[in-house]
């Protein structure tokens, strides 16, 4: 769950990045039924989920695809923003489903990602423990008493560790794209669970504290979530009208 000041900041980085362009095309992969980034009000914006019921109750998108991002056939260089936004994880082969994005990706297009940090406890946790135990974490510390019920959280996860923040940048680099953008920072399900239990935070604190201590700060296992900007670069053409993409480089803006 992203925290307001997580979305806040990313929103500002998203309406600097469009600001000025015109005719943006937008697709919201595995849309659901809400949106979390806000994009230009004349924007065209697409919608993609396999859930018939989450797109019906979606009133963001202004076209609605009924279909799955793992096997849809996107159009070429057709959109100017993607956005898919704690979907990853759900996959079996996430890069796969960043390669056909980038493919649907125009020249100087956007990805918007945001997924879990695999490499943080609760990812490594919820990566390594049967779905059962996940329900049972929902409802016996969350109190959510309809969790694995069809439609309601959680969600079977296979969380790979391809999608962790440093293998992104790596696919980024191999693919043509530059990392714009990159925030971790701490579920607010997590601070809101640690706040009311104390044996759950102590138990959080302990291990959270001691990584950051040997990594000399480099590391923290707490900092649960991910969002990640992914630009598309430009191609460089000759007189000729040819053209070849320059080597991105990678700029991480926290």
């Amino acid at each position: 769950m992203a925290d307001a000041q997580a979305l806040l900041q990313l929103q500002a980085f998203v309406d600097e990045a469009l600001q000025g362009r015109t005719d943006l095309r937008v697709l919201d992969a595995g849309c659901g039924s809400s949106s979390y980034v806000r994009a230009p009000e004349a924007a065209h914006r697409v919608g993609i989920d396999i859930s018939e019921e989450q797109l019906r109750k979606n009133t963001f998108v202004d076209e609605k695809i009924l279909g799955d991002i793992q096997v849809y056939e996107l159009p070429s260089a057709s959109f100017d923003v993607i956005i898919c936004w704690w979907v990853l994880e759900h996959l079996r082969e996430p890069t796969k489903v960043l390669s056909r994005f980038r493919d649907a990706l125009r020249e100087n297009g956007i990805m918007i990602l945001a997924v879990p940090n695999v490499l943080s406890m609760k990812g490594l946790a919820t990566k390594l423990t049967p779905f059962w135990f996940h329900v049972w974490i929902y409802r016996a510390l969350y109190g959510d008493k309809m969790a694995g019920a069809p439609g309601h959280p959680p969600f079977r996860t296979w969380l790979r560790f391809s999608i962790s923040p440093g293998a992104t940048s790596r696919f980024a680099h191999k693919s043509g794209l530059s990392v714009e953008y990159i925030h971790l920072f701490e579920d607010e399900g997590i601070k809101r669970l640690r706040r009311r239990h104390r044996v759950v935070n102590a138990c959080l604190s302990l291990p959270r504290a001691f990584v950051r201590l040997v990594t000399f700060g480099k590391a923290d296992l707490g900092l649960t979530e991910c969002i990640v900007v992914l630009k598309k670069a430009a191609v460089a053409r000759d007189a000729h009208g040819d053209g070849a993409s320059d080597a991105p480089h990678l700029r991480a803006v926290v």
